[in-house]
């Protein structure tokens, strides 16, 4: 399946503000393939404080699992996707 998450924090959380954050989160999404986790995309709003990040996984228990290290770095929207035929 095909999932968009967004992902939001504030000014506050900002990784722009917590570089050692910054490396934790770069380093846990480019782990995300050892759950099983493919990553179509990835996109950011920086003025927004938001990143959009397209991948496929068989299970929302990969997601939970794949995140669960930055999950404290702010809020996750995980919504299903398709492409439409």
């Amino acid at each position: 399946m095909l999932f968009m998450i967004t992902s939001k924090h504030d000014y506050s959380t900002c990784q722009a503000n917590h570089p050692e954050n910054h490396k934790h989160f770069s380093d846990t999404l480019s782990n995300l393939g050892d759950h099983g986790i493919k990553v179509h995309a990835m996109y950011s709003n920086r003025l927004q404080h938001t990143a959009f990040i397209v991948c496929e996984a068989d299970s929302m228990e990969q997601l939970d699992a794949g995140f669960n290290p930055i999950l404290d770095y702010g809020n996750f929207e995980v919504t299903p996707v398709m492409v439409r035929k």
